[in-house]
């Protein structure tokens, strides 16, 4: 992964003096994505809500990167169209770390917008872990609460003022009760055995990384499902890194690769999950949350976590799969509810929906501004 960095970095540097050639277009916008080939979750919601403005100049490079050679071409090509789209840009706007961004400093008329893709973090990440290269020329970020801005200005090598707090576009729909029931009606049609079942669904992030390779959590799903019984169902989701499951083709359980984590939310009872930040948007529905754990003492020190686990934790923490079964089963209890209560108070200073408008409106405060905002 160094050697790939030390080349792509020969390489941008050839095209980076002319780059810096280009005229900045006082009302282009760029989106840059090296994650998703097209618009997807905060991206689209913002893309089509600044497209209402004739005024801006909306640009895209929206790549999905493969770990093949000739994935690793696309990248580099990528990379060159996304150096020259920066210099030309009032302003840029990032869903995941950007090599181009850290390696490559804009011009002051240009400004980085980064909207991190999750709702929040439970495990460190950005600046605070291990890394091939330093994150650092981001101009301003978003949040979900106060609470992140310490962990994003470490991450993202910002100033803590520069960390604003709008909510998350994506999470809009999940705090509209209108959405929760069409969709719940729709996956219930789509998938008739969840009818008159108890739905648990287990999300888990995923283990490793890209310079090694990434694998899934392991858990025994059948033994979970065969302890529980026929009155439960189920569903697993795999995170979006793991590509192939050894879970696709298992009876024991519903496979979903084809549905959004929030679609399917509105459709289960509790959530088993770990380290993920999906935790956090699941405090929208107030049901059970269970972080099924058994790496806790590994994963606390590298790559480390945000909270205090097992005090902050909204629902059981457990670390084997007999106590997975015990926690289901009273995963209801009073306390536990309250934990998550403190832990959504924590994590959201906005619960009304109107996230996408606020960001909406940085985004024209930075465009119009001559100064910092």
């Amino acid at each position: 992964m160094k050697l790939k960095s030390i080349v792509l970095t020969v390489i941008l540097g050839f095209f980076y003096p002319f780059s810096l050639l280009s005229k900045v277009h006082k009302n282009r916008i760029t989106f840059i994505s090296l994650e998703h080939a097209n618009l997807a979750k905060d991206f689209k919601l913002l893309h089509n809500s600044l497209a209402l403005n004739t005024n801006y100049e909306l640009k895209t490079v929206l790549f999905k990167f493969e770990p093949t050679l000739l994935g690793n071409l696309k990248y580099g090509l990528a990379c060159i169209r996304q150096l020259f789209l920066i210099q030309s840009s009032r302003l840029v706007i990032i869903d995941y770390n950007n090599f181009v961004v850290s390696r490559f400093p804009h011009k002051r008329s240009v400004k980085v917008l980064q909207l991190w893709h999750a709702t929040g973090a439970l495990k460190q990440f950005g600046n605070d872990v291990d890394r091939d290269y330093t994150i650092k020329n981001y101009d301003y970020t978003i949040a979900n609460s106060d609470f992140f801005k310490p962990l994003y200005s470490r991450a993202f090598n910002l100033p803590e003022g520069h960390v604003v707090v709008t909510g998350i576009p994506n999470n809009d729909k999940i705090f509209h009760q209108e959405f929760i029931e069409q969709t719940k009606a729709r996956l219930l049609k789509k998938f008739p055995n969840l009818k008159d079942k108890k739905v648990i669904m287990y999300a888990p992030t995923f283990r490793g990384r890209i310079s090694t390779h990434f694998k899934e959590a392991g858990i025994n799903l059948k033994a979970l499902h065969q302890a529980l019984g026929d009155d439960y169902i189920i569903i697993y989701k795999a995170h979006p890194l793991i590509k192939h499951s050894e879970y696709e083709q298992d009876p024991n359980v519903l496979f979903v690769k084809d549905e959004l984590i929030s679609s399917l939310f509105c459709v289960t009872d509790i959530l088993i999950s770990d380290y993920s930040a999906i935790t956090i948007d699941w405090m929208a529905f107030d049901k059970p949350v269970i972080a099924y754990v058994p790496d806790l003492k590994k994963y606390s020190k590298k790559p480390g976590l945000t909270i205090d686990y097992k005090r902050e934790y909204p629902g059981s923490v457990v670390k084997n799969e007999k106590e997975l079964v015990k926690a289901i089963e009273h995963c209801e209890d009073e306390k536990l509810k309250i934990k998550r209560d403190l832990f959504k108070q924590k994590m959201y200073r906005y619960t009304d929906g109107k996230s996408t408008e606020r960001v909406v409106k940085l985004i024209r405060e930075i465009i119009e501004s001559d100064n910092e905002i």
